[in-house]
């Protein structure tokens, strides 16, 4: 295995790039996802050498923070061969399950496993090298599931043995003394590759006038898509047609459609699946439906590029807000990358990267996201409930044009002065400014009880909320369907009706709350109240709602909430149904009036519209 070239990191983490590699991986094995590889991590002394006292703390991506990691520690043990005479002690660091600095970010990834290698005795020249085996698994060090096309590892030098790590909330991580610039060696990057195809994944539009635009992509066990030469045969109730793709991963074409509703079917060889359904109309519509992953996380050591390349073109997505936490958004070239990223992958009629940033809001710690519409002037915004996030020496790096708000009252005007607006989730202890609420994502939510939460606040505060769903990956893969290490549900997904695929209109739809929550499936849903579309305020006599309901699978039940209760119930028992009836207002003890559906598919899957909100003249 060649020894490549790496980069040096050192004092205020600017890139060195040295001609001769002092920190190395090599991988023995199937560098395959889930494959166990025989690893070497291969360590070369400076000039001055390493002696006894000194310290190395290694560093790899766990890939993921949710109860379960993706990459194990070493509990198989740590093999250290270095010169003779030397020996060598070496401990896997647990605090919290995780390793979390913000010492060593953005250069490594924020959750980390770590282990501390300690020369006990003996001293390596300059060139010397120093080997450390790596065993998370009977058979080596098994690789993540994800497919990753640069997974590295980090090394912190400490030649005099002055630094210790510690972590003294028992979560996050700090190198003492503060006052002590970091050496960090980042080795080459191994890439790790996807297993062979498993399924397909095929999306189409939810809307068509007569041409669906679908889009197949093939996929391994673990939901990593697979560059392949293939022969596909797709077909709807109104055209067959044979596409290729030529050692690519995702194939893009258009066929022809059937009116009430069509969907395309897939077939690979053995392997056959199906779109989600396209509503198919003779005339155009003033609203399509488009379908995103409103909230998903940017951790880990990939570009943050890579989360909008997955949202667009593996997740098959027309928009989605990738968040970073304030803390990591803060950091003069994360922001920079970030504000890249949202010009780069907002391509109007094709992708929308939604700019928005992740808070943990005083006084109580409630996580609350900012969106963001222009990008012109926008400058970072800083709020958190975290101690460690008010660390001066990681403060020192933030932008200079960072805005500080000191408690969630604070983040709504910086927010709102910036043409914004908020979304709270599962972790947002109440309500108070926010346009949106999450009702569902990959995490233990309980949907009923976040229901409830919501209903209260629109019931007793008379808050208009929009209501979504999204995945919170922490794998940087929005909208996922396969579970997570950690999480096993599939990721949320919200569907928004709006006249065009641009960011100002995106927003502008967002705002008015044309949109609803589904927990993955691709239902279509068209909610009105007296022509009137979901999010609106109708003032009326009378109230006739009419719904279309166009299902992933067939729908068992459709409920019509009225004021957070179930006025009526629907079981069509069928895929497609078009329903209309009389909204009868019950009690409310606010005086507030609203309603909604609730939708359960036979498959398990459900669903939730925005709200719509009746004054009586």
């Amino acid at each position: 295995m060649s020894e490549n070239a790496i980069t040096v990191q050192k004092g205020k983490m600017r890139d060195i790039h040295m001609p001769d590699s002092r920190f190395w991986a090599t991988a023995a094995g199937r560098l395959q996802v889930c494959c166990p590889v025989d690893l070497r991590l291969h360590y070369r002394a400076p000039d001055g050498g390493f002696r006894a006292g000194g310290n190395l703390w290694i560093f790899y991506d766990i890939r993921q923070y949710l109860n379960r990691d993706q990459a194990f520690q070493p509990h198989d043990g740590i093999e250290i061969t270095g010169p003779p005479d030397t020996d060598w002690e070496g401990v896997p660091l647990v605090g919290g399950g995780v390793v979390r600095t913000f010492d060593t970010h953005p250069l490594t990834p924020e959750f980390l496993h770590a282990v501390h290698i300690r020369c006990k005795k003996g001293r390596v020249a300059p060139g010397e090298r120093v080997t450390i085996a790596l065993r998370t698994h009977p058979d080596g060090f098994l690789l993540p599931q994800n497919a990753i096309d640069a997974f590295h590892f980090w090394l912190v030098e400490d030649l005099d043995g002055v630094l210790s790590f510690h972590h003294p909330g028992g979560k996050y991580h700090f190198f003492l003394p503060r006052d002590t610039d970091l050496s960090i060696l980042k080795s080459n990057p191994l890439t790790i590759a996807p297993g062979s195809v498993k399924t397909l994944r095929v999306t189409a539009h939810a809307l068509s006038t007569g041409r669906i635009a679908a889009q197949v992509t093939p996929i391994d066990t673990y939901g990593n898509p697979v560059f392949s030469k293939d022969e596909l045969t797709l077909a709807t109730a109104a055209e067959s047609i044979s596409v290729f793709l030529d050692n690519s991963h995702t194939t893009r074409t258009h066929l022809s459609a059937k009116a009430p509703w069509d969907q395309v079917s897939a077939k690979r060889g053995k392997l056959n699946a199906q779109s989600n359904p396209t509503r198919v109309t003779t005339t155009p519509s003033d609203l399509t439906l488009y379908w995103g992953d409103i909230h998903g996380m940017l951790f880990n050591q990939r570009p943050l590029t890579d989360y909008f390349i997955w949202a667009r073109d593996i997740a098959h997505l027309s928009f989605s807000g990738g968040q970073l936490f304030s803390y990591s958004a803060c950091i003069a070239e994360v922001w920079e990358q970030l504000i890249d990223a949202w010009r780069s992958f907002t391509l109007p009629g094709e992708f929308i990267a939604l700019p928005s940033i992740e808070f943990a809001t005083p006084p109580d710690g409630s996580h609350r996201l900012g969106f963001f519409p222009d990008l012109d002037g926008l400058s970072p915004i800083f709020c958190e409930d975290r101690p460690e996030a008010h660390d001066p020496k990681l403060q020192a790096r933030y932008h200079p044009e960072t805005v500080y708000c000191k408690d969630y009252r604070e983040l709504y005007d910086a927010v709102h002065a910036r043409g914004g607006f908020t979304q709270g989730h599962f972790h947002t202890a109440f309500y108070e400014r926010e346009c949106l609420a999450e009702i569902y994502q990959k995490q233990n939510v309980n949907v009923d009880l976040e229901e409830a939460k919501i209903n209260r606040a629109i019931q007793f505060q008379g808050l208009k909320l929009g209501i979504v769903s999204g995945s919170d990956t922490h794998d940087s893969r929005p909208a996922n369907p396969y579970p997570e290490p950690g999480p096993g549900k599939p990721a949320g997904l919200t569907g928004l009706w709006a006249e065009r695929l641009d960011r100002p209109t995106i927003f502008d739809a967002f705002s008015k709350r044309r949109c609803y929550a589904t927990t993955g499936a691709r239902i279509y849903i068209d909610f009105q109240i007296n022509s009137h579309p979901m999010g609106s305020t109708v003032r009326a006599h009378r109230y006739e709602f009419t719904a279309e309901v166009l299902g992933t699978a067939d729908i068992d039940r459709i409920e019509l909430m009225v004021n957070g209760d179930i006025s009526q119930t629907f079981t069509p028992k069928k895929q497609h149904i078009i329903l209309g009836d009389t909204v009868h207002l019950t009690f409310s003890p606010s005086g507030v009036h609203y309603c909604y559906l609730r939708i359960y598919q036979h498959d398990g899957h459900r669903a939730w519209t925005s709200p719509i909100w009746l004054d009586k003249v």
